[in-house]
């Protein structure tokens, strides 16, 4: 039990990073940047302790590889319509 108490206070400390960060007066691409770090790292921390791939190394990176890249695909498909459509908009199309 110990392992997942440990693994739950990290992540709870990641989320707070996250908070603060949001909070803070940075730069975007800089805010951006540390929020996909800190994303990643609560990413291997599930996979590796709460999904058992802690001593699957291939299974882990797969996992968190496959993840983004899913993701990154559908979160571009589902802007793009949107983007073109108010581009064409704030051109008075």
């Amino acid at each position: 039990m110990r392992i997942y108490w440990m693994t739950w206070g990290a992540l709870l400390a990641v989320t707070l990073v996250m908070l603060a960060l949001d909070g803070a007066p940075i730069a975007r691409p800089v805010l951006v940047t540390a929020l996909l770090v800190a994303m990643t790292i609560k990413a291997v921390l599930i996979a590796g302790n709460f999904m058992h791939l802690r001593h699957e190394r291939g299974g882990l990176i797969l996992t968190v590889v496959l993840g983004l890249f899913v993701m990154a695909i559908i979160l571009y498909g589902l802007m793009v319509p949107d983007a073109i459509r108010i581009r064409e908009m704030a051109a008075g199309r």
